[in-house]
């Protein structure tokens, strides 16, 4: 189990910390796609965008510092509807191959404001769920799902397992306290 002392935006600062770019990927490459392809982007235009935006965030999150009123989700949407833009403007300045010089001067569709902070922690939340799931057995996992997220009764869960209450309350707190250490840091 990776170190719980450090979230995971204090290890991405320190140098030498492949695991927790790994998770820091698999946590927010699907948000970044989500966010591109609302900007309308095509699937293959998108996840290129995703690994620019990635790229820069390698050298940009180790000296990443929250300003006053600026969440990390804005900072982050902001980088991402920045390299939107840049991509955009990259492409029309060459032409299509094939295609009539009055297409690429279609102008870009509008471009949406900050996604919706529910939104965001939602699908954080979901993707936090599938990124620790690996780290527990199936039974604390299905205590947790069944307790937490289904909101069947402990004592129901317990039949069910073959367990105590007890034991289905400690792999919810196991699971929602390994999970709250994944967002720590991540939603402001």
């Amino acid at each position: 189990m990776p170190e719980t002392s450090l979230t995971l935006l204090d290890r991405l600062r320190q140098p030498d910390q492949p695991d927790a770019w790994n998770r820091f990927a698999r946590l927010y490459a699907p948000l970044l796609l989500e966010w591109a392809l609302a900007r309308g982007l095509q699937n293959a235009d998108a996840e290129d965008l995703v690994q620019t935006v990635l790229v820069k965030l390698i050298r940009q999150l180790p000296t990443y510092d929250k300003h006053a009123g600026q969440t990390f989700r804005g900072w982050l949407f902001t980088v991402c509807r920045n390299e939107c833009h840049n991509f955009r403007t990259r492409r029309a300045t060459r032409p299509l191959p094939g295609t009539d010089e009055a297409l690429t001067t279609v102008p870009a569709p509008q471009l949406g404001d900050d996604p919706d902070e529910t939104e965001y922690r939602r699908a954080l939340f979901r993707r936090v769920l599938q990124v620790v799931r690996a780290d527990f057995s199936p039974a604390v996992w299905t205590a947790f799902t069944r307790l937490a997220l289904d909101g069947v009764a402990a004592d129901s869960v317990a039949a069910e397992l073959g367990v105590t209450a007890n034991a289905v309350y400690l792999a919810r707190n196991r699971v929602l306290t390994r999970v709250r250490g994944e967002l720590a840091g991540l939603l402001d």
